[in-house]
């Protein structure tokens, strides 16, 4: 049986105040959108970044994009990184570069591990004359693959030893719950909602009894919406993130061609929704042997679950079904994109003692 984190954690989760030691502590949401960094020295100072890239002409010179957020890697190619490089991408009606891809490394960029120690070095920032120990995300395994996530958790664990920071992998949902649910005794449900998969984790007493992730989140919606409607991937992903709202609905839209982005967004987010509900009540049935004298609480998490609207459509598809234990609530995280991170720098407070 795991150690039980609950008392650990108990004495570390008040919010943490910048630490005055030596000694840092720092928690890394590795998605397949954003990267996010929390540091136990900059309190509620959480850094976020796109994960997404767009190399560099060669015959652009350095003053033409002296002002973007940018990286160089070992041979001097340049690559315009996070936020510009996806409004440069949508301006141009490219389609942006994606080191990691289905909640794990790309296997289609062979510039994905090199860009990525580069944008985690930046985004983790100077940790000279401190002892860094860093908890890091992973995703569980997929239930609609099978594929395996071993690679993706070594390869990021060798970036952070490059960087000379102490690293353990987590998933991230588990994460949600050191971050969400300390009036709970850290039991409940976490899911987090991302681009590249939906994770889910099953905790009592912040004990991890079951996780699990499908690949039908944000990216899977997107792409089938641009494949529905022959767009580029990103211009669905820039309109879904501007417009997109599940109370007001598409048909408000006077634009047309917004309009019939947003209709299909629709349709694969209700799918989406409905697939993970179901999904989770399997799950629990098949897997999860509790004696539970509490109710649980689910808490949602991730970029794909910020939608206007999104959180009754959840509980609305719950109340379709006969569920398999007792639920208390459903409720967002406070900051649906820093969650992840914040637990994630908890974790790493309470293992170290």
């Amino acid at each position: 049986m795991p150690e039980d984190l609950s008392n650990n954690i108990d004495q570390k989760i008040e919010a943490p105040q910048p630490q005055q030691s030596n000694k840092l502590f720092i928690g890394l949401d590795v998605g397949t959108m954003n990267l996010v960094c929390a540091r136990s020295d900059q309190s509620g100072d959480i850094k976020l970044t796109r994960n997404v890239f767009l190399p560099i002409d060669d015959e652009i010179s350095d003053s033409d994009f002296s002002e973007l957020s940018h990286v160089e890697d070992s041979e001097g190619k340049i690559y315009v990184i996070g936020q510009d490089a996806f409004n440069f991408s949508n301006v141009f009606g490219q389609e942006v570069r994606r080191p990691m891809k289905r909640g794990v490394i790309s296997s289609d960029e062979v510039d994905a591990i090199e860009i990525l120690t580069l944008v985690i070095k930046n985004l983790i920032g100077d940790i000279s004359g401190k002892q860094a120990f860093c908890t890091y995300s992973i995703p569980a395994e997929s239930i609609d693959s099978g594929r395996s996530i071993t690679y993706h958790e070594k390869v990021f664990g060798r970036i952070l030893n490059a960087i000379g920071v102490n690293n353990t992998p987590l998933n991230e949902a588990m994460a949600i719950i050191y971050s969400e649910c300390q009036q709970e005794r850290f039991s409940g449900i976490g899911i987090s909602f991302g681009a590249g998969m939906v994770n889910c984790a099953i905790s009592y007493k912040g004990i991890e009894t079951l996780k699990f992730s499908i690949e039908q989140s944000g990216d899977w919606i997107d792409q089938n919406v641009a494949d529905s409607l022959n767009m580029v991937p990103n211009r669905v992903t820039n309109i879904k993130e501007k417009y997109f709202d599940m109370v007001t609905g598409f048909t408000h839209q006077k634009n047309k061609k917004v309009r019939r982005v947003l209709e299909a967004i629709e349709y694969y987010y209700s799918t989406m929704i409905a697939t993970v509900v179901k999904k989770i009540i399997t799950e629990f049935e098949e897997k999860v042997d509790l004696d539970l004298d509490d109710s649980l609480p689910v808490v949602i998490s991730g970029g794909t679950s910020l939608p206007n609207g999104f959180i009754e459509a959840f509980k609305s598809e719950f109340e379709k079904n006969e569920l398999p234990f007792e639920l208390s609530e459903i409720r967002r995280a406070k900051n649906p994109l820093t969650a992840v991170a914040n637990g994630l720098m908890i974790k790493t407070m309470a293992s170290s003692k």
